[in-house]
């Protein structure tokens, strides 16, 4: 996760900066074969939301944007809402400020 948080950050630098995304990929992970931290982690629907979440990656992969990027965001927030909470107040802060 924290690599996932550090591509998070600078991709939302380069977009606030207006800069281009080209060679932007975030790290692809099949969070369903990780071994879960707490196994509280595993919450119904961790699967969908898992698969959910890799979709979002591929796609922001083949064609990086903001559009993209915020998807990924999403992802994330809605996966922590369902199974591990702490990191939302985190997450909130990799959101594009309002017009981007």
């Amino acid at each position: 996760m924290r690599v996932l948080d550090a591509e998070l950050l600078d991709f939302r630098g380069r977009l606030i900066e207006g800069e281009s995304l080209d060679g932007a990929r975030f790290s692809e992970y099949r969070f369903t074969e990780l071994e879960p931290t707490d196994s509280t982690m595993l919450v119904d629907g961790f699967q969908a939301l898992s698969m959910a979440f890799e979709r979002h990656v591929a796609e922001f992969n083949a064609a990086p944007d903001a559009e993209k990027y915020a998807a990924v965001v999403g992802g994330c927030e809605a996966c922590h809402m369902r199974s591990c909470p702490g990191p939302l107040e985190r997450i909130a802060k990799r959101h594009l400020p309002d017009g981007q």
